[in-house]
């Protein structure tokens, strides 16, 4: 099965989670801005990672153009967000995203990450924009300028224990690689 991780990760988390998958399967891995699309229908299965922060999942209207345009392969998406992964519905956010068409055949994961520095200060502030914004997980709040300077200056990581949740996706493409061949 020939496979291609793609992966926009301008905080860390999310290039953390696809070096770890292509630790697993070793597939070759390209930055979102760096993908030659004249080579996707060339996949068998392309993973895009990228993560969802202030209710919106980044560089999705890229992610579901790509997706729309090159249908032979089959896609699987995960996203990387603060929120706890069991206790947010991300049914509805995508819904919203993608086509209808993209979001019946895409199979998606949704993992922790984590702010690697002065977590507590932009959590803290995400946490009183959330109580405000009844019936949001900290994936849906809207961030102000100082909860974004916070996240640009300091980043993101994940945790090994984190880390393990992959398991779910590994199972699926190891299930997928039985059909595909």
């Amino acid at each position: 099965m020939k496979c291609l991780i793609i992966y926009e990760s301008p905080y860390g988390s999310t290039l953390i989670y696809a070096k770890a998958l292509q630790r697993v399967f070793d597939f070759p891995m390209v930055a979102l801005n760096e993908v030659d699309k004249s080579t996707l229908n060339h996949y068998d299965l392309i993973i895009v990672g990228t993560f969802v922060f202030s209710g919106r999942i980044f560089k999705s209207t890229l992610i579901n153009q790509l997706m729309n345009r090159y249908r032979e392969p089959s896609w699987v998406l995960f996203t990387v967000g603060i929120s706890t992964p069991n206790l947010t519905n991300f049914a509805k956010l995508l819904k919203e995203t993608f086509t209808a068409r993209v979001y019946k055949q895409l199979a998606t994961f949704h993992y922790r990450g984590r702010i690697a520095s002065k977590r507590f200060s932009l959590m803290y502030l995400a946490s009183k924009r959330m109580k405000r914004q009844p019936g949001t997980s900290l994936d849906d709040v809207i961030l102000g300028p100082e909860e974004w300077h916070l996240l640009d200056y300091h980043g993101g990581t994940a945790e090994k224990e984190d880390l393990k949740q992959i398991s779910n996706m590994v199972e699926y493409i190891r299930e997928i690689a039985q059909y595909i061949g």
